[in-house]
């Protein structure tokens, strides 16, 4: 929630003409911003991914994102209160997506299904990852070769909080449709 908070401002000025002025994807793009700076960042080697960057990162958007805010406060106070029923409906329905696959993957949490056993070794190199891309769980010294993004992003979002991955494996499958 803060991400998408700290990202709004950003969005309601990328985003004029839709009726919540991006509203509704500030969160993953908050995330993305994020994720992607902290990526670039640790892959050209400048700076490791670890929370504190991570926080760094964080407060370098919001601030970004809370400078505009403050420059456009008035039109912003008088959109939300005019558009406050879609704004509300949005995070209706955000919420209710995010509880019905939280509740979903709380009777079966387990990591043993198809893929899950790779996804979960991916989530974890990258929250493992310092420097540079993470390491491929099953070739040591290699980075991995496949498609690892996401993996990343829900993984800095995994550093951010200092939720164990084993929670937040299943917090990223219910926050993914939500």
């Amino acid at each position: 929630e803060v991400i998408g908070l700290a990202a709004f401002p950003l969005c309601y000025y990328l985003f004029p003409r839709l009726r919540d002025r991006g509203y509704s994807v500030s969160k993953p793009l908050g995330i993305l911003v994020v994720a992607y700076l902290s990526w670039i960042l640790s892959v050209l080697r400048l700076v490791p991914s670890v929370q504190l960057t991570l926080v760094g990162l964080l407060a370098a958007v919001a601030g970004l994102s809370g400078w505009y805010g403050w420059r456009r406060r008035r039109d912003i106070l008088e959109f939300v209160v005019r558009e406050r029923f879609v704004l509300l409906a949005t995070e209706g329905v955000f919420l209710s997506m995010f509880l019905v696959w939280v509740v979903y993957r709380a009777y079966d949490p387990f990591i043993s299904n198809t893929e899950q056993p790779m996804d979960f070794a991916f989530l974890n190199a990258s929250v493992r990852s310092f420097l540079g891309a993470p390491e491929d769980p099953w070739l040591r010294g290699e980075s991995v070769s496949y498609y690892y993004f996401g993996y990343w992003m829900m993984g800095a979002l995994t550093k951010l909080t200092g939720v164990p991955t084993l929670i937040s494996y299943n917090l990223s499958l219910a926050l993914i449709p939500a």
